[in-house]
């Protein structure tokens, strides 16, 4: 535990992917010791947030392939999958993609070997003051003293609730958003007409994930499946297209790269064909339509009026209609931006140096440096990727 009169090296503000592969690499490559870090979280356990979305959605093999873990080692990851002994399949094509099972052991291995845990400080950063090469970070009960600090806040935390489902929700209805902290499928009835809203691959996971027994799942998607294997294009992560990218100046013309190169609302092929399976069964039906009104008939009884004209009933409205569209780090990051006028872009996301230093000794990463970074930036290997750049940018005499 960090004495309240002395300073770390590094505070880094998120425990997620990119805190914890961030806090990792600094500990590999001798930029700090185990004394020098903290990892500011909220949540019991490294990794806590990733474990809770992923289990909700019920994810089965991840997008990313098996060289994109928080490991330091690229291969570590298939070198532990020879270590074990597995019944079910670790791997999927194309590209290695792990098994979430995997990649959760083997992000336990790495905590674990390296001893990140110990870096773990439970609370929440609700203040950064910054000045004199010092930042401080209170969190409530304690302020801890750093004098480099990486914003690693992650998506935010509000799910995206259409109106009509807010709506919906203070009428009384019985409907749940996938990714609220709060969600549990064991509050799902085990019978009747469950409707899960979204069409992309978490909207599919959920629903696949619910299907069977005395469930009839009715998947309303806003478009007709769209399918990639990938989140961006693979070329967005190396040179292929970030050559171009990095000699576009404008953060408006960046952001509207970022844009049209994310592939949002996509699905993978292979829950593709679990999803053409499962209708067969007729445990799950799709309907290409948007909701328009849901109103309340009775205890767990809704109607759904769709634009379309038509009309279907629900018991249970599952939510998977993503995070809302805004800045993640909220209030926090509202008050660096006005307390030190840090610079940010018309979309309202910082405009960082190379090194992805908003000011001197406060770095971001994931979504809060896609300006720099690209499209692949909120993805596991945008943590990699910011690593590269703040690493680099370190003095060489900082590195032991």
């Amino acid at each position: 535990m960090q004495a309240k009169d002395s300073s770390l090296e590094w505070a880094i503000i998120g425990g997620g992917i990119h805190g914890t592969y961030l806090a990792n690499m600094l500990l590999t490559h001798g930029y700090a010791s185990h004394s020098d870090i903290r990892i500011i979280d909220p949540g019991t356990r490294l990794l806590q947030n990733w474990r809770k979305v992923t289990s909700s959605v019920d994810m089965q093999f991840l997008r990313s392939p098996g060289v994109h873990h928080i490991g330091a080692d690229p291969l570590s990851l298939k070198d532990f999958a020879q270590k074990i002994a597995a019944q079910e399949k670790l791997f999927m094509s194309p590209n290695d993609r792990p098994s979430l099972k995997l990649f959760n052991a083997h992000s336990d291995d790495v905590i674990l070997k390296n001893r990140l845990a110990e870096l773990h400080w439970q609370g929440f950063a609700l203040n950064i003051e910054t000045g004199s090469g010092l930042s401080r970070i209170h969190t409530g009960s304690e302020t801890l003293k750093a004098r480099n600090v990486i914003l690693a806040t992650g998506q935010t935390d509000s799910p995206f609730w259409p109106e009509w489902a807010q709506k919906a929700r203070i009428e009384g209805a019985n409907i749940q958003h996938v990714l609220d902290p709060l969600f549990s499928k064991t509050t799902i009835p085990d019978s009747g007409e469950i409707v899960v809203v979204g069409g992309g691959i978490s909207a599919v996971q959920t629903a696949l994930s619910l299907s069977g027994g005395g469930r009839n799942i009715k998947l309303l998607s806003p478009h007709p499946m769209r399918y990639n294997n990938y989140d961006a294009d693979p070329g967005w992560m190396g040179p292929k297209y970030l050559s171009g990218y990095s000699r576009i100046r404008s953060s408006r013309k960046r952001r509207s790269v970022i844009r049209a190169a994310r592939n949002t609302g996509t699905i993978t092929h292979e829950l593709r064909h679990e999803l053409a399976q499962s209708q067969k069964r007729k445990e799950c039906t799709l309907f290409v339509d948007q909701t328009e009104s849901c109103s309340v008939m009775a205890d767990n009884l809704m109607l759904l009026r769709l634009l379309s004209g038509e009309k279907t009933g629900a018991n249970c409205i599952v939510l998977a209609t993503g995070y809302k569209k805004e800045r993640p780090g909220g209030f926090l990051i509202d008050q660096l931006i006005d307390r030190y006028s840090l610079q940010i872009s018309a979309c309202g996301y910082p405009e960082t140096g190379s090194d992805l230093q908003w000011q001197d000794g406060l770095f971001v990463t994931g979504a809060l440096a896609e300006l720099e970074v690209g499209p692949a930036s909120r993805n596991i290997i945008g943590a990699r990727m910011a690593a590269n750049r703040i690493l680099k940018s370190l003095p060489k005499q900082a590195a032991a």
